[in-house]
């Protein structure tokens, strides 16, 4: 029986059958004289055997085991698959509960579903739409760069400043962020660093008093590789002397 039949009867590609060779599932016969792989009826059964394995979760290295009648034993394997099953239905389950928050509060499949209900209610204090694509994109990267830590810690800052006393100057000031160009004045300058502080520095003293995240702070090196990367270099000058402003804050306390 040539290898396309063989396929066609078991329901396959041809080049799944080549994968299952590849990988060792299934025994590859020797070829005839004129080049063609020749395939005994009984392998029509192990494939059906091999695609009902495959339907029921079983991965390729654990159906050799049980086709070859290896350890471990079949009640080992279904204590294994259904550890695995039960770990991607937790996964799914997610998954799911994460892309209706996304959908209840109108934000971009892409936001970390985390600070889905601040950014929301800074969108709807006058966060324009350039700040909010913008602060998605910083939001993303930050939580990348400072970890699993660093993502409670984004949201444990976003909760507070999207609070109903502040989220409205949040909002102002994160628009005025968004559009700061390279040649943004001096003025303009130092008064956003003045905005941000006034919103910023109360905040970060609640966190430090309250059963918060621990805070990790970007070093100079790292702040400006961000900076370098995806920021205007006024907007980097204006995270910079927040940053200072904010120390000093800390030290003052």
């Amino acid at each position: 029986m040539r290898s396309s039949h063989l396929a066609r009867l078991a329901g396959i590609s041809t080049r799944t059958l080549r994968h299952y060779h590849h990988v060792g599932v299934l025994e590859e016969p020797a070829r005839s004289s004129n080049g063609y792989r020749d395939y005994e009826p009984a392998a029509v059964v192990t494939l059906l055997r091999i695609r009902r394995l495959v339907e029921l979760g079983f991965s390729l290295a654990q159906i050799s085991t049980i086709l070859h009648d290896s350890q471990p034993t079949q009640n080992e394997l279904y204590d294994s698959l259904e550890a695995e099953l039960s770990a991607q239905i937790d996964h799914l389950t997610r998954q799911r509960e994460h892309l209706a928050l996304l959908k209840r509060h109108g934000a971009p499949p892409d936001l970390p579903p985390e600070i889905a209900a601040p950014h929301s209610a800074l969108r709807r204090s006058g966060l324009s739409e350039i700040a909010a694509a913008a602060d998605r994109d910083h939001s993303l990267i930050l939580a990348q760069v400072l970890g699993a830590r660093g993502q409670a810690y984004v949201t444990a800052v976003y909760t507070l400043i999207s609070r109903p006393e502040h989220a409205r100057t949040t909002a102002a000031a994160m628009t005025a962020w968004a559009t700061l160009g390279d040649a943004a004045a001096e003025r303009e300058i130092d008064q956003l660093t003045e905005q941000f502080t006034e919103i910023f520095a109360p905040i970060l003293r609640e966190l430090t008093t309250e059963d918060a995240p621990g805070l990790p702070v970007l070093t100079d090196t790292e702040l400006r590789k961000h900076g370098a990367e995806h920021l205007t270099a006024s907007q980097l000058e204006v995270l910079e002397r927040l940053q200072a402003a904010l120390h000093r804050a800390d030290d003052d306390v």
